[in-house]
Protein backbone atom coordinates (compact mmCIF):
# COMPACT_ATOMS: atom_id res chain seq x y z
CA UNK A 1 0.00 0.00 0.00
CA UNK A 2 1.23 3.47 -0.90
CA UNK A 3 0.07 6.96 -0.06
CA UNK A 4 0.38 10.05 -2.25
CA UNK A 5 0.06 13.45 -0.59
CA UNK A 6 -0.48 16.44 -2.83
CA UNK A 7 -1.12 20.11 -2.30
CA UNK A 8 -3.45 22.20 -4.39
CA UNK A 9 -3.71 25.95 -4.50
CA UNK A 10 -7.49 25.81 -4.64
CA UNK A 11 -10.29 23.25 -4.62
CA UNK A 12 -10.42 22.84 -8.38
CA UNK A 13 -6.68 22.27 -8.89
CA UNK A 14 -6.57 19.95 -5.88
CA UNK A 15 -9.49 17.93 -7.27
CA UNK A 16 -7.91 17.86 -10.72
CA UNK A 17 -4.69 16.41 -9.31
CA UNK A 18 -6.56 13.93 -7.16
CA UNK A 19 -8.71 12.76 -10.07
CA UNK A 20 -5.72 12.45 -12.42
CA UNK A 21 -3.78 10.47 -9.79
CA UNK A 22 -6.78 8.25 -9.15
CA UNK A 23 -7.12 7.41 -12.85
CA UNK A 24 -3.39 6.75 -13.24
CA UNK A 25 -3.38 4.44 -10.20
CA UNK A 26 -6.41 2.54 -11.54
CA UNK A 27 -4.75 2.13 -14.96
CA UNK A 28 -1.49 0.88 -13.43
CA UNK A 29 -3.32 -1.58 -11.19
CA UNK A 30 -5.38 -2.92 -14.10
CA UNK A 31 -2.27 -3.30 -16.32
CA UNK A 32 -0.35 -5.16 -13.60
CA UNK A 33 -3.35 -7.42 -12.93
CA UNK A 34 -3.78 -8.29 -16.62
CA UNK A 35 -0.05 -8.92 -16.99
CA UNK A 36 -0.07 -11.34 -14.05
CA UNK A 37 -3.10 -13.17 -15.47
CA UNK A 38 -1.41 -13.52 -18.87
CA UNK A 39 1.67 -15.02 -17.18
CA UNK A 40 -0.57 -17.49 -15.36
CA UNK A 41 0.18 -16.07 -11.90
CA UNK A 42 -2.42 -17.66 -9.63
CA UNK A 43 -1.66 -15.21 -6.83
CA UNK A 44 -2.98 -12.31 -8.94
CA UNK A 45 -5.55 -10.35 -7.00
CA UNK A 46 -8.12 -8.02 -8.47
CA UNK A 47 -7.07 -4.38 -8.11
CA UNK A 48 -8.42 -2.52 -5.10
CA UNK A 49 -10.39 0.69 -5.47
CA UNK A 50 -8.13 3.61 -4.56
CA UNK A 51 -9.77 6.36 -2.53
CA UNK A 52 -9.27 10.07 -3.07
CA UNK A 53 -10.43 13.17 -1.23
CA UNK A 54 -12.64 15.41 -3.36
CA UNK A 55 -13.38 18.92 -2.15
CA UNK A 56 -15.68 20.36 -4.82
CA UNK A 57 -19.11 18.72 -5.24
CA UNK A 58 -19.04 19.51 -8.98
CA UNK A 59 -16.22 16.99 -9.37
CA UNK A 60 -18.57 14.17 -8.36
CA UNK A 61 -20.23 14.13 -11.79
CA UNK A 62 -16.80 13.64 -13.39
CA UNK A 63 -16.15 10.70 -11.09
CA UNK A 64 -19.33 9.01 -12.31
CA UNK A 65 -18.31 9.48 -15.95
CA UNK A 66 -14.93 7.77 -15.42
CA UNK A 67 -16.47 5.12 -13.12
CA UNK A 68 -14.48 6.00 -9.99
CA UNK A 69 -16.13 4.70 -6.85
CA UNK A 70 -13.43 5.52 -4.31
CA UNK A 71 -13.79 9.07 -3.13
CA UNK A 72 -14.53 11.00 0.03
CA UNK A 73 -16.38 14.32 -0.05
CA UNK A 74 -14.63 15.83 2.99
CA UNK A 75 -16.42 19.18 2.82
CA UNK A 76 -19.79 17.43 2.97
CA UNK A 77 -18.67 15.38 5.96
CA UNK A 78 -17.55 18.49 7.83
CA UNK A 79 -20.77 20.32 6.89
CA UNK A 80 -22.89 17.41 8.11
CA UNK A 81 -21.00 17.31 11.43
CA UNK A 82 -21.46 21.05 11.94
CA UNK A 83 -25.17 20.77 11.12
CA UNK A 84 -25.60 17.94 13.64
CA UNK A 85 -23.90 19.95 16.39
CA UNK A 86 -25.97 23.03 15.53
CA UNK A 87 -29.14 20.93 15.76
CA UNK A 88 -28.19 19.23 19.01
CA UNK A 89 -25.28 20.39 21.19
CA UNK A 90 -25.03 16.90 22.73
CA UNK A 91 -23.80 15.58 19.35
CA UNK A 92 -20.56 17.53 19.86
CA UNK A 93 -19.44 15.09 22.56
CA UNK A 94 -20.31 12.08 20.39
CA UNK A 95 -18.59 13.43 17.28
CA UNK A 96 -15.56 14.58 19.29
CA UNK A 97 -15.18 11.06 20.63
CA UNK A 98 -15.55 9.41 17.22
CA UNK A 99 -13.46 11.87 15.23
CA UNK A 100 -10.57 12.57 17.60
CA UNK A 101 -7.29 10.65 17.34
CA UNK A 102 -7.63 9.42 20.93
CA UNK A 103 -11.34 8.53 20.79
CA UNK A 104 -13.22 5.37 19.95
CA UNK A 105 -12.94 3.99 16.43
CA UNK A 106 -15.41 2.27 14.14
CA UNK A 107 -14.43 -1.23 12.97
CA UNK A 108 -15.87 -3.58 10.38
CA UNK A 109 -16.38 -6.97 11.97
CA UNK A 110 -17.31 -10.30 10.38
CA UNK A 111 -20.88 -11.37 11.07
CA UNK A 112 -19.60 -14.70 12.42
CA UNK A 113 -18.74 -12.90 15.67
CA UNK A 114 -22.44 -12.32 16.30
CA UNK A 115 -24.27 -15.07 14.41
CA UNK A 116 -23.63 -18.81 14.33
CA UNK A 117 -23.71 -19.45 10.58
CA UNK A 118 -23.65 -23.24 11.02
CA UNK A 119 -27.02 -23.13 12.78
CA UNK A 120 -28.47 -20.81 10.09
CA UNK A 121 -29.89 -18.53 12.76
CA UNK A 122 -32.53 -16.04 11.67
CA UNK A 123 -31.83 -12.92 13.69
CA UNK A 124 -33.07 -9.38 13.39
CA UNK A 125 -30.64 -6.50 13.34
CA UNK A 126 -31.66 -5.69 16.91
CA UNK A 127 -30.74 -9.23 18.04
CA UNK A 128 -27.30 -8.65 16.56
CA UNK A 129 -27.13 -5.31 18.40
CA UNK A 130 -27.73 -7.14 21.69
CA UNK A 131 -24.96 -9.63 20.92
CA UNK A 132 -22.61 -6.78 20.03
CA UNK A 133 -23.48 -5.10 23.32
CA UNK A 134 -22.46 -8.25 25.21
CA UNK A 135 -19.04 -7.84 23.54
CA UNK A 136 -18.97 -4.19 24.71
CA UNK A 137 -19.42 -3.05 21.11
CA UNK A 138 -22.12 -1.13 19.26
CA UNK A 139 -23.55 -2.39 15.97
CA UNK A 140 -24.49 0.52 13.73
CA UNK A 141 -25.19 -1.14 10.37
CA UNK A 142 -24.44 -3.97 7.99
CA UNK A 143 -23.27 -4.71 4.44
CA UNK A 144 -25.36 -6.93 2.18
CA UNK A 145 -23.77 -10.12 0.83
CA UNK A 146 -24.38 -11.63 -2.60
CA UNK A 147 -25.85 -15.03 -1.68
CA UNK A 148 -24.71 -16.81 -4.87
CA UNK A 149 -21.10 -15.62 -4.74
CA UNK A 150 -20.87 -15.41 -0.93
CA UNK A 151 -19.01 -12.11 -1.22
CA UNK A 152 -19.71 -8.60 -0.06
CA UNK A 153 -20.79 -6.44 -2.96
CA UNK A 154 -18.89 -3.15 -3.03
CA UNK A 155 -21.89 -1.26 -4.41
CA UNK A 156 -24.01 -2.32 -1.44
CA UNK A 157 -21.34 -1.36 1.09
CA UNK A 158 -21.01 2.07 -0.43
CA UNK A 159 -24.55 2.60 0.81
CA UNK A 160 -24.34 0.72 4.09
CA UNK A 161 -27.54 0.42 6.09
CA UNK A 162 -27.08 2.43 9.28
CA UNK A 163 -29.53 1.55 12.03
CA UNK A 164 -31.61 -0.40 9.51
CA UNK A 165 -35.31 -1.08 10.05
CA UNK A 166 -36.22 -4.57 11.24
Amino acid sequence: DYVAIMEGADMQSSDSRSLASLLIIQDIQEAVYKEKLEKGDKSAKKPCNPISEILDTRTRSLLRVVDCKGYVMSNQIVSAAIAQVAESREMNAVLSELLSAEGNEPYLRPIELYVNLDKKEQLSFWDICLRARKRREIAVGYCAVDEELKVVKYEDCAEMMLNPPD
